[in-house]
């Protein structure tokens, strides 16, 4: 047998003594702790939907703002199951019950106006047109019977009067009647479908032709019209009006009337149709101002023809 040198052998002999030791020393040792990495917290995220960061379609030159951006989220609500509910239709607050308007004429004149919202929505819309030398003021009696039962009603300053602008150009005025016109039509809550034209003296020869050539004027009520005044015609008018409800109110003092509301009366002699004269009184809007009554006679008839709403449609006397 032959064995290592002494040298050799020893040291072979002491690595493997200390690898010995070694090993017996690790056996109850706690392991090294591992590094680790704690990722931070973050908020929950959604996916994009219609109602979640909403993308507004492209295409109108505007990045989407004219191409369903009214309101996008409640748009997508019935996409997402959820039930579609259309936004309210706005409303006056009480303060904004009467409000200052103006009228753009077709030659550009402005007109200064006022309308009173009704409280109950779609109702008829009145308009009413003042005599020359006068303003909407002159209506006020009128005004207040006519809201308080339950009608819209525009009133406006002719040009060259109260308010408004430009000179008093008679040839301009019934396309400033009809500007005026269109204008209540279109506002909300008055029903496009029944319009009602008002005047006084020269104003209510404005008036009748405005209806006659208005499709949703459903009524016309004259104060003092005449034949012919600066050139504005009434006879010419009646035919164009049909059988649509027509009242004349006049005074026996009145110089050319009630001669000129008798032969107007007489032709519309077809259609629905009533004459009133009063016994003193005088010319136009005075006879609202000389008959505190009156005001409320003209909306008696009114509501039997063009009822607000709540009101109920009552059988016309006499059928006439």
């Amino acid at each position: 047998m032959i064995r290592p040198r002494g040298h050799g052998w020893h040291r072979l002999a002491g690595w493997m003594l200390l690898a010995g030791l070694l090993a017996a020393c690790d056996v109850g040792s706690a392991p090294e702790p591992t590094a680790t990495f704690e990722w931070p917290t973050l908020a929950a995220t959604v996916a994009p939907s219609p109602t979640v960061a909403p993308v507004l379609p492209e295409g109108d030159g505007q990045g989407g703002l004219s191409i369903g951006a009214s309101n996008p989220t409640q748009a997508a609500l019935a996409a997402e199951g959820q039930p579609s509910v259309e936004p309210p239709t706005p409303t006056l607050a009480p303060t904004q019950e009467v409000l200052p308007m103006v009228i753009t004429a077709p030659d550009g004149t402005t007109l200064q106006a006022r309308y009173h919202a009704a409280a109950a929505r779609p109702a008829p819309g009145v308009l009413l047109i003042h005599q020359a030398g006068g303003s909407q003021a002159d209506w006020e009696p009128l005004v207040r019977a006519l809201h308080a039962a339950g009608y819209a009603v525009l009133t406006f300053d002719l040009r060259g009067h109260g308010a408004s602008s430009g000179q008093a150009d008679w040839v301009q005025m019934p396309g400033d009647t009809q500007a005026a016109l269109r204008l209540l039509s279109e506002l909300p809550g008055v029903d496009a479908s029944r319009i009602v034209t008002g005047g006084a003296s020269i104003g209510a020869n404005l008036a009748l032709n405005a209806c006659a050539d208005f499709a949703g004027c459903a009524a016309t009520i004259l104060l003092s019209p005449g034949l012919d005044y600066h050139g504005i015609t009434t006879a010419p008018a009646i035919p164009r009006l049909g059988g649509r409800p027509l009242l004349i109110v006049s005074s026996q003092n009145d110089g050319n009337n009630p001669g000129d509301s008798i032969m107007l009366d007489e032709r519309a002699a077809a259609g629905d149709h009533e004459l009133v004269i009063v016994p003193a009184g005088g010319h136009g809007a005075a006879l609202l101002a000389a008959d505190p009554g009156l005001a409320g006679r003209i909306v008696g008839w009114l509501a039997t023809r063009v009822p607000a709403p709540g009101q109920a449609l009552t059988p016309i006397p006499g059928g006439s």
